[in-house]
């Protein structure tokens, strides 16, 4: 595939959103190996590579086989500006910093909580955890990361709101809200923060979803990645409801992307009268916003799916298997 994408020559590892990660960490498998065989010591992230050695020769050295490694096996060159050889004391000085309080917090949060894979609720924790958990003042750490104007820690605030959405902690709901405009960039934190809000009074679920609608509705300068996460929240379970700001929604958009996903929240929340509506728009539309939509008329009753099935007269396998899906 990565050929496929370069035209069978590499000119780079894939770099970007998270799936990219992957890709690039198994492009430099080998070369990873390649330095390992040759007992060469060194860290790497993504592709920065650090090589540590008692003597500058056999920094050298490593360079030397990660140099002719990555030409070799990928057609790709080490950068002559940032490839240099530093005695320990001024490396450091000039690139590592002591752990400023900020980043002990996060890291004793961690500790507490878990690694990134952890599905620890705070109920589950004990409750010297607990304590420590309160002591750290998170609502005071989202707020700084949200600094005024736009000088947004987009990556605090994103490992603020991930690491602490199954610890479900209320007090940071209202901050969150007003700073949605801002929080656009890192959406996806902002879903994995709200859903497993498990336990939110009826009346305060819908105002939290009223307002997380509100700039999708209201168009303008949204994007479409906000817009497409918020509403996956919604698709993730029933309890959103909101059919009504869901079907303007899918009404209003001239996004297909964003009406696809408004289709596919309809599925979670809607109900047999906003889906029927929805179905009308099926002939005209998009191949990616027609399989949304056929999965959405789960919610019709049995009858009409069956007639709406046979009046469709569909040759598409995998229509078909929407159509047929619960």
């Amino acid at each position: 595939m990565l050929s496929r994408f370069s035209d069978g020559t590499s000119y780079g590892i894939p770099i970007g959103p998270a799936a990219s990660r992957v890709l690039g960490e198994a492009v430099l498998i080998d070369v990873d190996s390649a330095l390992l065989s040759s007992d060469i010591d060194f860290v790497r992230f993504t592709d920065d590579f650090v090589i540590f050695a008692s003597t500058p020769e056999i920094v050298e050295y490593g360079i030397r086989v990660l140099g002719e490694t990555l030409f070799l096996n990928h057609g790709l060159t080490l950068q002559t500006a940032k490839t240099r050889v530093l005695p320990a004391a001024e490396y450091v000085e000039k690139f590592l910093e002591p752990h400023s309080e900020k980043e002990e917090s996060r890291r004793r949060l961690i500790e507490v909580v878990g690694g990134y894979d952890s599905v620890l609720s705070y109920e589950d924790l004990q409750e010297e955890q607990k304590a420590e958990i309160d002591a750290l003042n998170l609502s005071e750490m989202l707020s700084e990361a949200l600094a005024e104007g736009y000088n947004v820690d987009y990556r605090e605030v994103s490992f603020i709101l991930s690491r602490l959405s199954a610890l479900q902690k209320p007090e940071l709901i209202p901050i969150v809200l007003d700073n949605l405009e801002r929080l656009s960039p890192v959406a996806h934190s902002v879903v994995s923060f709200f859903r497993n809000f498990d336990n939110l009074d009826d009346g305060y679920r819908k105002d939290i979803g009223d307002r997380l609608l509100a700039p999708i509705i209201a168009g303008n300068r949204t994007s479409e990645y906000y817009s497409i996460w918020i509403l996956h929240l919604f698709a993730l379970s029933r309890s959103w409801n909101h059919a009504e700001l869901l079907l303007r929604i899918f009404r209003e958009t001239h996004s297909d992307v964003i009406r696809r996903y408004a289709a596919l929240a309809l599925k979670s929340c809607g109900t047999r009268a906003e889906v029927i509506l929805v179905a009308r728009y099926l002939q005209a539309a998009s191949p990616l916003c027609r399989t949304a939509i056929l999965l959405a008329t789960s919610r019709m009753g049995v009858d009409e799916r069956r007639h709406l099935r046979k009046s469709l007269h569909l040759l598409d396998s995998f229509e078909k298997a929407c159509l047929h899906a619960p």
